[in-house]
């Protein structure tokens, strides 16, 4: 059995369960430490034994599936927003020096009796349907949102950022959406004026510090997929 007890306790029944599990699993403590990783967890890391893991940061971690895209940053903040939040959040890593294939990730809020956090349980599952290489050009977050970030931008509005993003023309969006070229650009300028901003720079940093950048909308994944 891999656990490390920590302020709140962990349960050895969950631990020994996690244990057999062939996917995935970690539990991180308040300060975003990892404090209990299965086997399957410290093969994805690709590490050779738990002490690389238990008890460290992801920072701390001499792992590549941390080490590029500021991974180890946005898994921080990431699991700031499930404590502070209680609310779990999904994920799917996109992560090519480390790893052939994309996964999705499930971090939910680990609370005690009193229904206070105590830390986050994640679960990490491989994509099995991945339409994003028919849509994506240029460069991606390693890590990208399955949640939408806010209600500032409806569900459409999020696809066109996220071609827009990636550099694609208003009638290229257009023609992918099935929509006028007048439309895309009428919908980029109402999102414009939602952000306070004139030009694709300022949208692009605006998008960014909200976390839209990393939003990947729901028409590019299988529902099926999602539904874990």
């Amino acid at each position: 059995m891999v656990t490390t007890d920590f302020s709140g306790g962990v349960s050895n029944v969950l631990t020994v369960a996690l244990d057999k599990f062939p996917e995935p699993y970690g539990i991180k403590d308040l300060e975003s430490r990892i404090v209990y990783a299965n086997p399957a967890l410290i093969a994805l890391f690709g590490v050779k034994s738990v002490s690389d893991v238990v008890g460290k940061f992801d920072h701390e971690i001499k792992s590549k599936l941390v080490q590029f895209d500021n991974a180890a940053e946005e898994f921080q903040k990431q699991d700031k927003q499930v404590i502070d939040t209680k609310c779990s959040l999904v994920t799917l890593e996109i992560h090519p020096k480390a790893i052939d294939h994309p996964f999705i990730v499930r971090k939910v809020p680990l609370l005690n009796n009193e229904g206070e956090c105590i830390g986050i349980i994640g679960h990490n599952r491989n994509l099995e349907i991945c339409t994003l290489n028919d849509y994506v050009r240029g460069s991606m977050p390693g890590s990208l949102l399955l949640n939408r970030p806010d209600d500032t931008f409806s569900e459409r509005e999020c696809e066109i950022i996220f071609f827009r993003l990636q550099g694609l023309k208003s009638r290229v969006i257009g023609n992918i959406m099935y929509l006028s070229c007048r439309t895309i650009e009428n919908s980029l300028q109402r999102m414009y004026n939602k952000a306070g901003v004139n030009h694709i720079d300022d949208f692009r940093a605006f998008c960014e510090e909200k976390n839209y950048h990393r939003y990947l909308p729901r028409r590019f994944i299988n529902r099926v997929c999602c539904k874990f």
